[in-house]
């Protein structure tokens, strides 16, 4: 027991050397320009044109979140699918399939939340009903709740 942590330390001691060496060998040998070009935020070789800070739509970040829900389910579930076959020989293949059924359950329930919520319809505003803008498309109506509010820009600018 002893033995193991005492492996894993000196392992953490070797990892957290390598990163440090690496860092103070850089800071003491590496160049040290300073100008216009490398104080810009982004450095590519391409001038920057126009305000670096733009507004993006909030459903970017939302769809970004759902991708790595739906990663990280993929990494869990195949472990599952890797294993079944002889979990189903050990006598246990009810009780995980259970189980993979509930957690798939839960993250589908979650998906369709989402979807109901209109978060994967574009077409539907953030906050409205989706059931609600297409009865009001049906009906000829417009929305225009979007066009009275003022734009506001990104961060305070």
């Amino acid at each position: 027991m002893t033995a193991d942590l005492f492996g894993i330390f000196v392992y953490g001691i070797l990892i957290f050397s390598v990163a440090a060496g690496g860092l103070i060998l850089s800071a003491l040998v590496g160049k040290r320009k300073k100008g216009f070009v490398k104080e810009e935020p982004y450095e590519c070789g391409v001038p920057q044109i126009g305000e670096t800070r733009t507004e993006f739509n909030v459903r970017f970040f939302i769809l970004a979140m759902l991708f790595v829900l739906f990663d990280i389910e993929t990494v869990l579930l195949a472990p599952y699918a890797a294993t079944f076959i002889a979990d189903v020989h050990e006598g246990k293949g009810i009780e995980y399939l259970t189980e993979v059924a509930v957690f798939l359950a839960v993250l589908g329930f979650g998906l369709l939340y989402a979807w109901r919520k209109g978060v994967l319809d574009w077409n539907v505003p953030l906050g409205h009903n989706p059931d609600e803008v297409v009865s009001r498309v049906i009906a000829g109506e417009a929305d225009d709740s979007a066009a009275k509010k003022p734009v506001e820009a990104a961060h305070g600018h």
